[in-house]
């Protein structure tokens, strides 16, 4: 490692190897790095806010201007729980939540490449269609990491602040939704009987694993003590359910996922391989086999197969306490593990 950062004013980077006793370091001049195109980071970001907002209308009305009317059915339900409220107003509520949670993921990355020193572009943001409105959004990094310490980090940032900021919106939903009165209690038990699946387990105030994520059923539960006479907010619920779902994706240990650094980093190539299939493993029995496809199809596409990402300095082992922290990325994907929706 101290060879890389010697090098390093240089213009060089040095990338050290290890096969059994032997010990390979290739020094290379460093390649030109362009700068960040921020006009089109700022693009994204509004053309994915636009379409978010949209996805947040679809949700709470079940309309998209211009092409679907409103849900009747939704439509009485918002009227006995938010009677008067703004559709834009709560499709608003639905974008700030969900893009704090995907942007607050994405800077988490962006404040390690920082802090190490190393560059990496703006985060990307991607659109798309409703119910959910994007794709997510993604940094780049313009070289590798220097060694398998800031592989780890570089892992798991983004899935820690994405997780943390997941339960604070889902715990704000659960506790500062509508208030619960006798009357509305008739009116929904009327309208569940004839409707109820209509809204799913959104409109309800218990939630059951593995249909939800365990982490939203442990706060479901702590805010049922706490605050008992709330019908939990469906915006802030729903961004709460795909920030879940966006670091289970995230951290399960496959190819150049997050959770595939964090192993990657920790256990070295070899033991990659094999925790690259145990996540496709993982991926299949929750029936998320698109997204299982897609990570079969990009590497395939890259040509590196499981390889994941590999820092310049693969030799010196990853710190003892990020052994220790990789219990955190195994305790996320316990609490965020669900099944994905029939």
């Amino acid at each position: 490692m101290h060879l890389v950062e010697q090098l390093r004013p240089e213009g060089l980077i040095a990338a050290i190897r290890g096969t059994g006793d032997a010990l390979t370091i290739k020094v290379f001049q460093k390649p030109t790095i362009n700068p960040s195109r921020r006009k089109i980071n700022l693009g994204f970001f509004l053309a994915t806010l636009a379409t978010v907002t949209l996805a947040g209308i679809y949700v709470w009305s079940g309309a998209i201007p211009g092409i679907l009317a409103p849900n009747p059915i939704v439509d009485q339900y918002n009227s006995i729980v938010s009677p008067g409220a703004n559709a834009l107003i709560e499709a608003t509520i639905f974008a700030v939540a969900l893009l704090a949670i995907i942007g607050l993921h994405e800077f988490g990355h962006k404040a390690t490449t920082v802090y190490h020193k190393l560059d990496a572009t703006f985060p990307y943001f991607i659109p798309g269609p409703p119910p959910i409105g994007t794709f997510g959004a993604l940094i780049s990094l313009k070289g590798p990491p220097t060694n398998r310490d800031q592989l780890f980090d570089l892992g798991l940032s983004g899935p820690v602040v994405g997780f943390v900021v997941t339960m604070a919106v889902g715990l704000a939903g659960m506790l500062f939704g509508a208030p619960l009165t006798q009357t509305k209690i008739t009116e929904l038990t009327s309208w569940n009987t004839t409707w109820g699946a209509q809204c799913g387990g959104s409109c309800l105030t218990d939630l059951s694993f593995p249909a939800y994520p365990l982490i939203l059923v442990i706060l479901s539960n702590l805010s049922s003590s706490i605050s008992p006479n709330v019908i939990f907010d469906r915006q802030l619920l729903f961004a709460a359910q795909i920030g879940a779902l966006i670091t289970f994706l995230n951290i399960v240990p496959a190819w150049q996922l997050d959770g595939g650094h964090i192993s990657r980093a920790v256990f070295g190539p070899r033991v990659h391989r094999v925790a690259t299939l145990m996540g496709l493993g993982v991926l299949l029995y929750t029936r998320f086999y698109i997204f299982a496809i897609f990570v079969l199809i990009m590497m395939t596409m890259t040509g590196r197969g499981f390889a994941g990402v590999e820092p310049l300095d693969d030799v010196s082992p990853v710190s003892n306490s990020r052994k220790a922290l990789y219990v955190v990325g195994l305790a996320m994907l316990v609490l965020t593990f669900a099944n994905a929706p029939l």
